[in-house]
């Protein structure tokens, strides 16, 4: 057995509609500190899907890390929980922070929803993305970001791009 870890790519989306810029700021934080190669899409305002309440805040985030996926997911409901978020909500309803691992490598995991399912039907997942990364290719779709965007057949939620700069 090799004492070498493998660094793994990962894209999350943080989502947060309760106090949304502050609770961003200190995800990013988080990530900085936990993770290499941190680099953010733009945020985008969305409207709140499945329930009544105040419009999501959404960005995409990509880094490396050598977490396996299991001790990765801990690490980030840690950060949720650091923020106020309390695991076990309802599934739709506000949040202070949500954070879901998009990307793994090139996992595909059904069980673990790797990719996340969300990625090809909501414009607030795709767009921030694509931002990041118009040429990555989804292991299930086997199209890129920039193609699928083109496609236009997910569900239109994004309200506006927030000018917000984010320091990483």
């Amino acid at each position: 057995m090799s004492d070498i870890k493998t660094t793994h790519k990962v894209y999350v989306g943080i989502g947060s509609n309760i106090e949304p810029i502050a609770h961003i700021k200190k995800c990013i934080k988080s990530l900085k500190e936990n993770f290499s190669n941190l680099q953010l899409s733009p945020i985008y305002e969305s409207s709140s899907m499945g329930f009544d309440g105040p419009n999501f805040y959404n960005l995409a985030a990509f880094f490396e890390t050598k977490n396996d996926l299991i001790s990765l997911k801990k690490l980030l409901n840690d950060i949720e929980t650091q923020n106020g978020r309390s695991l076990g909500e309802v599934k739709f309803s506000s949040r202070t922070l949500d954070i879901d691992i998009l990307y793994y490598d090139d996992i595909i995991d059904e069980e673990k929803n790797i990719p996340r399912s969300e990625i090809i039907k909501f414009d607030f997942v795709l767009r921030p993305l694509y931002d990041l990364a118009p040429g990555h290719i989804h292991p299930n779709t086997r199209k890129t970001h920039n193609k699928m965007l083109a496609d236009n057949i997910y569900q239109k939620m994004i309200i506006k791009r927030i000018s917000l700069p984010l320091t990483v």
